[in-house]
């Protein structure tokens, strides 16, 4: 019996703790992973937009054949130019799947990047462990062991592949199996303070 009353007054104790909002001073190790968060954030959406836009950029230079686009070494390869300017920005074989497939690349760069912003979004917000924030790893895992490889694999149908971009696969993969670990630890995270909140 004293230990329900324990239990009891612990229970009444933590709801009226949780209500009040009674949270302790965040310690300076988490104000400054919160700081990072925001920085990280806020350059990966900058990123995600500058490779998006730059896709969209280039798909209509290509598919118009706008002043923009300009061939080169006797219609072999070409360039596109900087938006009002006689600099070249990208360079490429004229070849319609290379075009396709460059374009696809920088697209995903910029999906990659979104979706970096939404991970690191999750340590902004005052609850870490929530399902929002697991299904965020869980896409990103799915998408860098997966996305990567099959592009890798697509592209060695069409031309030889440098070795760069096999370790590149390699890291996205590695990026990927960090996240898993990382998406396991908020899912156990999420059941113990889904159990904490039925004591409560």
């Amino acid at each position: 019996m004293p230990n329900k009353k324990k239990l009891l007054f612990c229970s009444n104790y933590l709801y009226f703790y949780s209500n009040k909002r009674l949270v302790p001073p965040y310690s300076t190790f988490m104000k400054t992973v919160r700081i990072i968060s925001n920085v990280l954030h806020a350059c990966s959406l900058f990123l995600a937009v500058g490779y998006c836009a730059t896709a969209l950029y280039a798909m209509i230079v290509l598919m118009l054949k706008t002043p923009q686009f300009q061939l080169l070494n006797e219609g072999r390869r070409y360039a596109i130019l900087y938006p009002f300017s006689t600099k070249n920005f990208l360079l490429g074989e004229n070849i319609g799947a290379q075009m396709v497939s460059m374009v696809s690349l920088i697209g995903l760069y910029g999906l990659f990047f979104y979706m970096v912003s939404t991970v690191v979004a999750i340590f902004r917000e005052q609850k870490w462990f929530t399902k929002q924030g697991m299904m965020r790893l869980r896409y990103f895992t799915y998408a860098n062991l997966t996305i990567p490889a099959i592009v890798y694999a697509t592209h060695r149908i069409f031309w030889e592949v440098e070795s760069p971009a096999e370790i590149l696969v390699a890291l996205h993969a590695l990026l990927g199996v960090f996240a898993l670990f990382i998406a396991a630890i908020f899912e156990q995270g999420l059941h113990l303070q889904n159990e904490q909140d039925l004591i409560i």
